[in-house]
């Protein structure tokens, strides 16, 4: 099996694992708390997420790029991401009181405390985990993060289920962190002893490679959080709340399939240039992977709105179904912008990395605070106007880079749409059967994802889409493991 294909099932494979898990906190968590409650976590984890964008910085991603590391590059990475981060944890709570009192949040304050001591845990695994990532070690990767997920977990439901409201979410977040960094110091070979003595010998090359991740991280934190800030203060809790668990709830497809790839992206892309591979066919090749599992994702999503809200999220959760549904049709042009930003990394252009987040993120941006003063449906809309606009930068820059052609592009997908097509016919007919009620019982949503499974296959034979393959060997591998458990079986009974 090649590296990138390994890379990628283990990458997958802690991503499913992470979905079922989130899913189930999600889901749990939604029957504990009231909309209102989550939009104060979300507030929160939002807030904490612009301050903690300025350690993008001194982001030890630098040390996946560079050709070789050596133990000055661990210890100047520890050293300036300890001091951003102490910089941004005394910033923050020196003004956590007034951004308390501006969202009548009195709580906030504590929950803040505890997500920069997660940070602070943090600078432990993350130099560790570049360097894992770097090595492509994502069978390692997986377990550490997996059994952090799960202390996370257990620990948000826990103290959800006492009470402790929305805090529970901070609680959960340190768990994760110190278990992370704790992990992370038994696999690493370096002397964590070592790793943490201070230096600053690299230096150089970390701001060189941080300034504009650091600068595109930070354009990436305030597209995602600030509209949510603002309906939050405009409008209200509750409305953030709806928001937030409705764009999880559609980007279920994004955490099975695109979360993997973008995991992998970055080391593959960057191992490819350093072997003088051909990188625009990979990069076409992982449009025409990624459109065929994502397109079909996020549509279904639309279609089954109704029965996945309330399976996931209960009843006081329904004023999330149309925004599912509206969110979950813009999502087909969002397939092309995962890619592009480790494209660009890898290739060593990290300004144009920079400018293509920062023109695409400053558009969408721009459509959705605008929106948030008018209402949570109108952000919902407003991704029709964001989400395209940021294909069609990312699409710019690669195009800059790779020199492709449309056709070339249109080549790559236009099977995926073929596929797509074909997957949507029979649960549009179901639809169509039930005089377009989108409610359903358990029996037909089962239908109705059996028919979406079963018009998918059908499309990647008829169309031959190159994903087929990748079908293929799935298939052989659970025939061969059927095959091994069999003999194994007979040979134990005899």
């Amino acid at each position: 099996m090649s590296t990138p294909r390994r890379a990628f099932i283990m990458s997958s494979i802690e991503q499913y694992l992470a979905l079922i898990i989130n899913v189930t906190v999600v889901a749990t968590m939604a029957r504990l708390l009231t909309p209102d409650a989550v939009g104060h976590a979300v507030t929160g984890l939002g807030i904490g997420a612009i301050a903690l964008s300025l350690r993008e910085f001194v982001t030890p991603e630098f040390l996946i790029q560079k050709a070789e590391i050596d133990e000055k590059d661990l210890r100047t990475s520890f050293t300036t991401l300890f001091g951003i981060t102490v910089l941004v944890t005394i910033g923050l709570m020196a003004v956590s009181g007034k951004i308390a009192a501006f969202y009548d949040s009195p709580e906030l304050p504590f929950f803040l405390f505890l997500v920069m001591m997660s940070a602070f845990a943090e600078v432990i695994s993350q130099p560790v985990i570049a360097v894992l990532r770097r090595e492509m070690a994502f069978g390692t990767l997986a377990n550490i993060r997996t059994v952090s997920l799960l202390v996370s977990a257990l620990t948000t439901v826990i103290l959800g289920m006492l009470d402790f409201g929305y805090v529970s979410y901070g609680w959960g977040m340190l768990a994760s962190a110190i278990t992370l960094a704790a992990l992370t110091a038994f696999v690493t070979p370096h002397s964590l002893f070592s790793i943490c003595r201070p230096s600053l010998a690299s230096w150089k090359v970390v701001f060189t490679f941080g300034s504009f991740k650091g600068a595109s991280q930070a354009v990436d934190r305030i597209y995602e959080t600030v509209p949510q800030l603002i309906l939050g203060k405009v409008m209200s809790m509750t409305s953030v709340g709806l928001y937030n668990r409705a764009n999880t709830v559609c980007g279920i497809p994004d955490r099975i399939i695109m979360s993997a790839f973008y995991a992998m992206a970055f080391p593959t892309l960057a191992a490819s240039v350093r072997e003088g591979k051909n990188i625009k066919r990979a990069y076409l090749n992982t449009l025409s992977y990624l459109s065929v599992l994502y397109w079909p994702g996020v549509l279904m999503i639309a279609v089954t709105a109704d029965p996945v809200v309330h399976l996931i999220l209960g009843s006081q959760w329904e004023g999330a179904i149309l925004l599912v549904r509206l969110m979950a049709l813009a999502a087909v042009f969002w397939f092309a912008v995962i890619v592009t930003n480790p494209l660009l990394l890898a290739l060593g252009h990290n300004r144009d990395a920079f400018l293509s987040s920062l023109f695409s993120r400053s558009v969408a941006a721009m459509a959705l605070c605008s929106a948030s003063m008018y209402s949570v449906v109108a952000m919902a809309l407003s991704q029709f106007i964001s989400l395209p606009a940021q294909m069609l930068i990312a699409l710019y820059f690669a195009k800059k880079h790779l020199n492709f052609t449309a056709a070339e592009l249109l080549a790559a997908v236009f099977p995926s749409m073929l596929v797509t097509l074909l997957t949507l016919v029979g649960p549009l007919a179901l639809l169509v059967a039930n005089g377009g009620n989108t409610e359903m019982s358990l029996l037909q949503f089962g239908l109705t994802l059996f028919c979406a499974a079963l018009g998918w296959l059908l499309g990647l034979v008829t169309v031959k889409h190159p994903f087929l393959a990748e079908v293929q060997l799935v298939l052989h591998a659970i025939v061969a493991a059927t095959v091994w458990l069999r003999r194994r079986f007979l040979t134990a009974g005899a």
